[in-house]
């Protein structure tokens, strides 16, 4: 009886340990697991053209990653450098995005342009126990698809798709019109690829992923309050999987892992091979941008800014869903759904004017949202390349700017003086019609009105203090943020690490800020089950 209670007790031991619970990954460092170059070129003859890269040399990173951060074009020139190594911000080619840290750099690249080039480098990975990590153009500020030792997944140069697809059925469903995005293409392509014809909810960053991180940490858009989230957009995905599957994943097919991949962080559970994104009817918009011009050298009168902010926050709870953008202490840029005639109409719009030293630096109304950024020709996107890139965000509940408006003002205007720089979302409308755990994202962000996001620790961490369970904003997130998994997911973060084990046990895909991230300082660790049943086993022992 004994010996069976032994036995039982390995064996239920075994069971609970089974699933990936420390770095273990096989590094290049161990020569007695790591492929050798014939089983690397190798892997190499089954990748489109060959396209299989050494991206080792972590010498070579600042001689080719070299965009200058006063280009305005660095973005486009960094996503398609180093072979994958090129980050869009330079401190996340180091660990954590940490500048004083090691080198994050994967050792071999993968540059995929068909599906099979993903499953045959997963099942590499497979074979040889390495972590895999994935990239389309480096924007994840935490560096999530970097892995020292780790083998990258390079999606920018993946096939293009950009098909419009009219009366489109799935799931007992028929849209009036879908895109299809590839898994490698960036925002710009996919806003010429519908033109002036549809809207279509995206990113404000034209080099950003329109398939990947940004709309796996939830998609926040300038129209978002009108028409809901990026990833409420979603008809479904095609994936590749950790076990090199390719599965579609909708609301019929799959459907955990469609939940997962809404909100659930990129890099997690699969490589995006391409998105269907609902499309909807053009209607007009104007872009309105405007600058505070009385908070500057030698006076730094703030009068103007106090009184801005308090026509943001007196207006928060009911403003119209026409207006999307951001918003600074000092500036707007606004989306606004509608013609020019009505926008001066617009009560809010009216309440900014009112405001005096106003500056409208852009003031154009146009057919559509696209057109009103400027067209295919004249849309500006973010400039990057910096050296270090230190933002962090905090999700403010409506239910806060409500009931405490006055002191939501006062936070805003102490932060003029401690450190002043931010760039924040309207966010709600729409959005809030999205029940809570309908997606993966934060529960918190189908309640807020602002994500606010920061530069400076004194900010952020006043926002931590004043607004402690409000979660953080995953795609804008500090890199270093306490608690993390709890301020990304929330509640929903214990179903996120169930659907990891299930469809990635073995966590071949492993980056920070990601569900069931294996940290490096893990590796020697014990797990507590495996503690726990060897007490057991002791136990039996010393009682028999």
């Amino acid at each position: 009886m004994v010996y069976l209670l032994l036995y039982l007790s390995l064996m239920v031991g075994f069971t609970a340990i089974s699933a990936k619970d420390k770095f273990d990954y096989c590094l290049p460092s161990n020569s007695s697991c790591w492929p050798s170059q014939a089983q690397w070129s190798e892997l190499k003859s089954k990748i489109s053209g060959g396209k299989l890269h050494d991206i080792s040399d972590n010498s070579e990173y600042n001689k080719i990653c070299d965009a200058s951060s006063v280009d305005p074009n660095a973005a486009y020139t960094l996503e398609d450098k180093g072979e994958g190594r090129c980050m869009q911000y330079h401190d996340c080619s180091k660990e954590k995005c940490d500048d004083k840290a090691g080198w994050n750099i994967p050792e071999y690249s993968v540059e995929a342009s068909e599906e099979t080039d993903i499953i045959e480098a997963i099942k590499f990975a497979n074979e040889y126990n390495i972590q895999v990590v994935v990239k389309t153009t480096g924007h994840n500020y935490a560096g999530a698809s970097m892995g020292d030792g780790a083998l990258l997944v390079w999606m920018r140069h993946f096939k293009k798709y950009g098909d419009i697809m009219k009366a489109y059925e799935k799931c007992s469903e028929t849209y009036d019109a879908v895109l299809k995005v590839g898994g490698g293409q960036i925002w710009e392509e996919a806003y010429k690829a519908v033109g002036n014809d549809y809207h279509m909810v995206g990113g404000g960053g034209l080099t950003v992923s329109a398939a990947g991180g940004w709309l796996n940490g939830g998609g926040l858009s300038a129209s978002a309050r009108l028409y809901g989230m990026g990833i409420d957009q979603v008809v479904e995905f095609e994936v590749i999987t950790a076990d090199g599957s390719k599965v579609t994943a909708s609301k019929c097919e799959n459907d955990d892992l469609f939940w997962a991949l809404r909100g659930g962080g990129g890099g997690s559970f699969g490589v995006t091979t391409s998105v269907h994104y609902k499309l909807h009817a053009t209607k007009p918009f104007c872009e309105i941008i405007f600058t505070i011009t009385d908070f500057y050298e030698p006076t730094w009168d703030t009068k103007t800014l106090v009184k801005w902010i308090g026509v943001l926050v007196d207006s928060a709870p009911t403003f119209d869903q026409k207006w999307g953008g951001y918003w600074t202490l000092n500036s707007g840029i606004f989306y606004y759904q509608g013609t020019d005639e009505e926008l001066k109409k617009d009560e809010f719009l009216i309440k900014i004017a009112s405001l005096g030293y106003i500056k409208w630096d852009r003031w154009n109304c146009a057919e559509s949202y696209f057109a009103a950024r400027g067209g295919p020709e004249n849309m500006s996107t973010d400039q990057t390349s910096q050296k270090e890139f230190n933002i962090a965000s905090r999700l403010v509940p409506m239910s806060f700017v409500e009931n405490n408006p006055e002191k939501m003002k006062e936070i805003l205007v102490w932060m003029i003086s401690n450190g002043f720089y931010t760039f924040n979302y309207i966010i709600g409308g729409k959005m809030m019609d999205v029940a809570a755990d309908a997606t993966a994202v934060h529960p918190a962000m189908r309640e807020s009105v602002f994500q606010i996001e920061t530069f400076d620790e004194r900010l952020i961490q006043k926002l931590r203090d004043e607004l402690p369970d409000s979660g953080a904003g995953f795609n804008h997130a500090a890199k270093n943020e306490p608690d993390w998994e709890n301020q990304f997911w929330g509640r929903n973060r214990e179903r996120l690490e169930t659907l990891k084990e299930k469809w990635d046990p073995e966590n071949r895909f492993n980056c920070w800020h990601c569900v069931g991230y294996l940290a490096k300082s893990d590796a020697g660790s014990v797990s507590f089950s495996l503690i726990f049943y060897l007490t057991t086993l002791v136990i039996l022992l010393c009682s028999h």
